[in-house]
């Protein structure tokens, strides 16, 4: 496990969120919460995604439900979009035999 983290609370005050946005966003397994004794945190790993959610939610307005959507058609887009540029070299292949 990776030891850098930043307490839960400081990301709701760096961030200006309410837990309980964060704490949906782990529900949905958007974010990894990690619980440690007292404290819980969230890996320095999880703050870039955790930004564009934040972002998301506070330009856009959309709930992580939202978020959850968004971020899996974009994932599935970035899938598709990887494929497309697989095919389009093997047909630039054969073409050019």
């Amino acid at each position: 496990m990776n030891e850098k983290r930043i307490l839960y609370s400081e990301c709701i005050r760096i961030y200006e969120v309410e837990g309980s946005f964060l704490d949906s966003l782990g529900e949905l397994g958007l974010i990894r919460l990690l619980d440690s004794g007292d404290s819980r945190f969230v890996e320095y790993d999880e703050l870039e995604e955790l930004e564009q959610f934040v972002r998301w939610h506070n330009e856009m307005d959309i709930n992580a439900e939202g978020i959850e959507a968004l971020y899996h058609m974009l994932v599935r887009v970035k899938l598709l979009q990887d494929e497309i540029d697989s095919l389009r070299n093997e047909l630039q292949f054969y073409r050019s035999m």
